[in-house]
């Protein structure tokens, strides 16, 4: 597993998007027992619900997830290059695979539609988790943390982020550690501020900003 999974990122970071498996649950990737990432199956993200993986010994497999889009695909590919270019053809009632070798993956790119965009992102960077995008912390109280920010130079904006990790850091106790906190995060992918306001902390790290925030200025 760990070798095939290599192969996409020896061979495809950089060049095309790749991500990997997370588990629904707690909007995480899978961990083994002492904690490193599971050696998930990583493909290749294409459009369309398309994914190409690593079958191993130099050749890829193409799961698409629609039999009209599989059939019109595997067409126009041996109508382009013949049949032999792809081979092991499989389908189920509403799915279909495929394999080629490595080598023709340029080839097949024109019917594949593998993404670019994000190709240098690791499929296991957090960027590749669902983020909820419907929470919205309100005009009033986020005004609140805009008149915090203004009062920082752009060059030290970074510092921003250093002071709401520390604030969140500073919310562990024994009963919620640091990676409680983070994989409460997570499954309600909400990134530091929005985070913060939803579990009632807003007004609290506000002040703590602006405490902050005036250290800085003396």
């Amino acid at each position: 597993m760990i070798k095939i999974a290599n192969y996409l990122l020896n061979h495809y970071k950089g060049t095309y998007r790749l991500r990997t498996e997370y588990e629904k649950n707690s909007n995480t990737f899978p961990r083994e027992a002492n904690g490193q990432l599971a050696d998930n199956d990583i493909y290749i993200d294409c459009y369309n619900n398309v994914r190409v993986f690593s079958y191993g010994h130099g050749v890829l497999e193409c799961y698409v997830s629609s039999l009209g889009r599989g059939h019109n695909i595997i067409k126009s590919i041996q109508s382009d290059f013949g049949e032999d270019i792809i081979f092991h053809i499989e389908e189920t009632d509403s799915e279909i695979l495929f394999r080629f070798h490595a080598k023709n993956m340029k080839k097949l790119e024109k019917y594949l539609k593998p993404k670019t965009s994000g190709a240098s992102i690791s499929p296991f960077s957090t960027r590749n988790l669902p983020k909820n995008k419907e929470y919205k912390i309100p005009d009033e109280e986020f005004a609140m943390y805009k008149n915090n920010v203004a009062k920082i130079p752009k060059e030290r904006i970074l510092s921003l982020t250093h002071m709401t990790n520390y604030y969140l850091k500073s919310l562990v106790t024994k009963k919620n550690s640091w990676e409680d906190i983070k994989a409460d995060m997570a499954l309600k992918g909400l990134k530091g501020k929005e985070y913060i306001h939803s579990i009632g902390k807003w007004d609290e790290y506000i002040d703590y900003l602006q405490k902050e925030l005036d250290k800085c200025q003396m």
